[in-house]
């Protein structure tokens, strides 16, 4: 089963036309789903080890439009978790337990059906310039390529890890790191923003080189 083709903010697809208009080419909105079931697929349909990695990416990577939900560790969006979810309905992806490096891990993987699916989006990025946040463009192999490389830094890190990195990051970059989410309140971001630069001076406390 195929995702839909229009993208979810089909309200601005007039801007598509416009920019066409300049002799750009193909313009194309991406969706949420399209970074999941892409990184699902690139590096070899390597599976995500902990759908925690998931999470993690798309809050890192500022192309992603992604609302922060509350969590005691790990960044965690429901809007993420619902659309990983209406993949696995559709039989795109599916979600398992396996043992991982001596720790029992959510392990996504794409199927056949979403495999045939992230080749058109994949074809489909190859083409075109992206319309993200509603203002930038981006080419899309270039997107393409930003997602392997994360893909393949991240995935299999353990929560450990990932706290940490996420920590150390947010305190070398700050707001800017952080500007192109979207939360509940701002209040809870400055709060996310505090805890993670205490995260990363004990840390470096604790193993000072």
């Amino acid at each position: 089963m195929a995702i839909d083709s229009e993208p979810a903010t089909g309200g601005h697809t007039w801007k598509k036309g416009v920019l066409e208009n300049f002799r750009l080419g193909k313009v194309y909105e991406p969706r949420l789903e399209d970074y999941i079931l892409l990184l699902l697929y690139l590096d070899g349909r390597t599976p995500i080890y902990g759908e925690e990695v998931v999470h993690f990416i798309l809050t890192i990577y500022p192309y992603a439009e992604v609302e922060l939900s509350p969590s005691f560790f790990l960044p965690y969006s429901a809007i993420i978790e619902n659309k990983l979810g209406e993949l696995i309905e559709k039989k795109l992806a599916y979600r398992l337990k396996q043992n991982y490096r001596g720790t029992e891990k959510n392990i996504i993987k794409i199927t056949e059906g979403g495999s045939d699916e992230a080749r058109r989006l994949f074809k489909l990025f190859s083409e075109s310039w992206l319309l993200v946040h509603n203002i930038v463009l981006r080419q899309g192999s270039e997107v393409l390529n930003e997602l392997e490389a994360l893909k393949k830094t991240y995935n299999g890190k353990s929560v450990t890890e990932l706290i940490g990195l996420l920590a150390s990051k947010l305190d070398a970059e700050g707001t800017f790191f952080i500007q192109h989410l979207s939360a509940n309140s701002p209040g809870w971001m400055n709060y996310v923003y505090y805890l993670a630069r205490q995260i990363s001076k004990e840390k470096h406390s604790i193993n000072p080189f």
